[in-house]
């Protein structure tokens, strides 16, 4: 049912507006769509218009949405993330100016493993370590819609992940009459960029209707040498059926090639540490106890930051008293292989894990997707929401291997030349990426009741079946130091690195499938003539793991590749011990000194995990005084799996210890395991607010608060000398979110958000790490997690005049811990951006337009995408395990963009 107001104000509304009205209301599948659509609207015209940034959202939770309307003003084919980071309690921070780099997302306090995402209703958060790849989605000029839950999902939510709440968008629907739109864009750093798009319009005898797009991009990175590359194809069919409902079927195809830049760690020295040519006098000398061991930063680069080959390059090390030491140094440029010499016992033959070109993150990933609607009868709706992906990814990567190594010889006594020189005495680099390739499918699909005028009551089903392959199959490199191909062994059948029996060399090789099996209930009520509505729902996720190693992982000793680390090989073992599930292999390990004699192995193995929890949600709206005044409260509960990938992280069941913390590996009771053994994530979040809106302005506040149990860390755990998942406790997590839409006068709109945040851990008896085997621990009680500011503003002001649109924004990020001990803290920062649009219609050129985006205005200095850690002490730290600064991604500077669109 829509309201009465709903129907005056769409009955005068211009088409342009119903189009616009009807893409807004799109929510994150076809069955909460169906459900939602019963509750009422009451956007005026002025705000259908897009003139704000967001429009105004009914239902009794915590929403953000944003259209086309503001996102077209927005860079051309960056990631709708950068668009999104307007919305209160959402940031997202981008590697470079144009996306393909991907960035960091949090939610009240949530990383984007613990958030949903979702397109047209279809899971893409990865099905190993849940993580959102925000440069893997849709061109921004075929987003209709994109929305955010603050804390809570929908009741057909497909996730395993999302204790921070959901992000969805869908796509724009084909247009009803022939179309064609077409961007053009040149920007910094070389970068050129095509978009086009062709509308069908409706065809055939049904009126079917449909738009194919496709978009290519290219630039360089803007610090250090290598490029990033983008395809994208996008097609879209869609039929109305008129009384009986619609279908609609999509598909989706994205192409990255991307070189990786380089982390810094930012160690915040004083002034006096730093000599009058800028290099670092180190405030202790190399014999004092856990005195960093650090080289003078001043290195020869060429204008764009790459390594010449002069001075000691060290990428690990720049401060802000050096004002850009390090912002530019990244990988090597350039690489001259050294030559293989037959009889003589040669290092690593090639130019090291620096060179860029094996620094590389290349994906293909495509999907399938299909939605539909069907009115069974005036008061019954199936909702079919089917989905096919494929995903086949790596992030690089370079292993050495010494020719008579175990790996090498396989099952044989035979050691191999792998540089062609004809003897067995070196050491060889090799190309090793660690790809993952996924087939999944999925289907979600509602039964939705309109019991009357008042009352909507759904039934949902959800599958979401995730076949995850991660291999390391390495290949030779060229003559360049560079891969044939950038998957390696993987697709690279002629450059494979294989074994004296012929078994090609691995890094890693698991088998997953990680399967959601979701049953839903949810109810839709409004009474007191529509001025209070009732959500509520029941959500039951079934989740299982099915985990195959078929690797073998070292868990005790030395000599080994490192504890926790996979050892793929099809050597025998010289012994097996059964009674704590451990082998024993021989030979050797990267060189003729490393013996895997006291290392111990867990075999490759297979386990079942499963999950499973009742998931409440409960929303209230009120309307006390009229239309315009909306009050709400509302309670979610979520649940997140142990990470998938994570699962491999294995360990002893506890009893492999003495009282001195050394591992007794034949004690009785004593198993050595491949897997991990920890509980999944859950929140309760509660949540109120009210929110006001008129045709000149709309408000809202938003007050939160969640418990998030059984927070899941990797950790290193010194008893076992391994590093292992683990559950901490409870951490709290509260704050405050707001925004205004304000509408002052015709073509000008000024939209604010602001968001205060506090997280806290729990004290329990899980919140104390343990640093080493003698008793050094640190106490995670009472402090806040990383990577989470605890305040963010963000402001736009859009005008529109004589042809222009004007648009100027900014955001801030308050200060974040990146060690989980808060002793590394990172001072805040503001980032400006401007858009500047002109609409040639003036000139006869309808629909056509030039656009001028700046990111980064006034090109800021800071950091970015942080790799945190449990702690960490500067000078001669007393602490194990503390030594090991966090990394950082340095944000990318001032950046200018010129777009020039044309439509028919």
């Amino acid at each position: 049912m829509i309201n009465r107001l709903n129907k005056v104000l769409l009955a005068s509304a211009s088409p342009a507006l119903l189009l616009l009205a009807t893409v807004a209301a799109q929510a994150q599948s076809t069955g909460t769509q169906a459900l939602e659509s019963i509750e009422t609207v009451t956007a005026t015209a002025q705000q259908l218009a897009g003139a704000g940034v967001m429009k105004p959202i009914e239902v009794p939770k915590e929403r953000a949405t944003i259209t086309q309307d503001f996102i077209a003003t927005q860079t051309p084919g960056q990631s709708v993330f950068e668009s999104l980071n307007v919305i209160p309690g959402f940031t997202f921070t981008n590697t470079d100016a144009y996306g393909n780099s991907g960035g960091d997302v949090r939610l009240h306090g949530f990383d984007g493993n613990r958030i949903s995402f979702t397109w047209d209703g279809m899971p893409l958060n990865d099905t190993g370590n849940y993580a959102i790849y925000t440069n893997q989605v849709a061109d921004s000029e075929i987003i209709g819609s994109a929305s955010v839950n603050q804390g809570s999902t929908d009741a057909d939510s497909p996730t395993a992940a999302a204790t921070g709440g959901v992000i969805a968008i869908t796509t724009d629907r084909p247009h009803s009459g022939f179309g064609m739109l077409a961007d053009g864009s040149i920007g910094s750093f070389n970068m050129t960029r095509a978009f086009l798009r062709v509308d069908s319009g409706e065809f055939g005898p049904w009126g079917t209707k449909m738009f194919v797009s496709g978009s290519y991009e290219n630039y360089d990175k803007w610090k250090g040498p290598g490029q990033l590359q983008k395809k994208q194809f996008n097609s879209e069919f869609y039929q109305d059926l008129g009384d009986t409902g619609w279908v609609m079927a999509a598909v989706h195809w994205n192409s990255n090639r991307n070189d990786f830049y380089n982390t810094v760690s930012y160690l915040p020295l004083p002034a006096s540490d730093f000599t009058a040519t800028g290099g670092i006098a180190p405030p202790c000398t190399s014999s004092t106890a856990g005195c960093p061991a650090f080289t003078a930063p001043n290195v020869a680069l060429d204008a764009k930051g790459n390594y010449t080959g002069v001075g000691s390059p060290d990428p690990t090390v720049f401060s802000q008293a050096g004002q850009g030491f390090g912002l530019k140094f990244d990988y090597f440029a350039t690489c001259t292989p050294t030559a293989a010499v037959s009889g003589t016992a040669q290092g690593v033959a090639s130019c090291g894990s620096n060179f860029y070109k094996v620094r590389v993150n290349p994906s293909d990933t495509g999907n399938i997707r299909v939605s539909s609607l069907f009115n069974l009868t005036n008061s019954i709706k199936l909702t079919v929401d089917p989905s096919l992906q494929y995903v086949l990814a790596n992030g690089g990567g370079t292993t050495t291997l010494y020719e008579g190594e175990n790996r090498v010889r396989g099952n044989t006594t035979t050691s191999e030349s792998l540089n062609g020189d004809t003897d067995t005495l070196d050491t060889v680099l090799v190309y090793s990426p660690s790809n993952t390739n996924t087939i999944r499918y999925g289907l979600n699909t509602s039964v939705i009741w309109q019991v009357d005028g008042d009352n909507a009551i759904q039934f949902g089903y959800t599958l979401d079946y995730g076949l995850h392959r991660q291999t390391g199959q390495m290949s030779y490199l060229d003559s360049t130091g560079a891969p044939y191909d950038v998957f390696g062994g993987y697709k690279d059948k002629t450059d494979r690195v294989l074994s004296s029996d012929g078994t090609p060399i691995r890094s890693r090789d698991r088998r997953s499938r990680a399967i959601l099996n979701q049953v839903a209930l949810a109810y839709d009520g409004h009474f007191l003539d529509e001025t209070v509505t009732v959500d509520a729902a029941l959500r039951a996720p079934f989740l299982e793991r099915d985990l195959n190693n078929l690797c073998y992982e070292m868990v005790a000793g030395t000599g080994g590749p490192g504890i926790g680390f996979p050892y793929c090989t099809s050597a025998a073992p010289v012994s097996v011990n059964t009674t704590n599930n451990t082998v024993t292999l021989g030979g050797n390990y990267n060189s003729s000194t490393a013996t895997l004699a006291n290392a111990l192995f867990a075999p490759p193995s297979q386990e079942v995990v499963k999950f499973n929890r009742l998931l409440p949600n409960l929303g209230i709206s009120w309307r006390p005084f009229g239309m315009d005044h909306q009050i709400y409260a509302a309670f979610a509960s979520s649940l997140s799996a142990p990470r998938t990938d994570n699962l491999y992280n294995g360990g002893n069941n506890g009893m492999c210890t003495n009282s001195a913390g050394a591992i007794v590996p034949t004690q009785t009771g004593c198993v050595f395991s491949s897997f991990s053994k920890v509980n999944p994530e859950t929140s309760q979040t509660l949540s109120a607010g009210y929110r006001y809106n008129t045709e000149l302005v709309n408000a809202s506040v938003d007050l939160y608060n969640s418990q998030f149990k059984n927070r899941i860390v990797t950790t290193f755990d010194p008893d076992q000398g391994i590093s292992i998942d683990r559950n901490i406790g409870s951490v709290n997590l509260m704050g405050v979110d707001a925004a205004v839409n304000l509408f002052p006068m015709e073509g000008f709109a000024i939209y604010s958000a602001a968001s205060y945040e506090h997280t806290k851990v729990q004290p329990s008896a899980f919140s104390t790490i343990k640093l080493s085997a003698t008793g050094a621990s640190i106490a995670l009680a009472g402090k806040e997690l990383v990577e989470t500011p605890n305040w963010t503003f963000s402001q736009r002001a859009q005008y529109e005049i004589s042809g222009f649109t004007l648009g100027f924004g900014y955001k801030y990020y308050g200060r974040t811990f990146a060690t989980d001990d808060n002793t590394f803290k990172l001072p805040g920062y503001t980032v400006f951006n401007a858009d500047i649009a002109y609409d040639l219609g003036t000139f006869g050129w309808k629909g056509a337009s030039l656009r001028l985006n700046a990111e980064n205005l006034f090109n800021k200095m800071y950091l970015t995408d942080r790799t945190t850690r449990t702690c960490f002490t500067y000078i001669a730290p007393t602490t194990a395990g503390c030594t090991s600064a966090p990394f950082f991604n340095v944000g990318s500077p001032q950046t200018f963009i010129a777009t020039l669109r044309a439509a028919l």
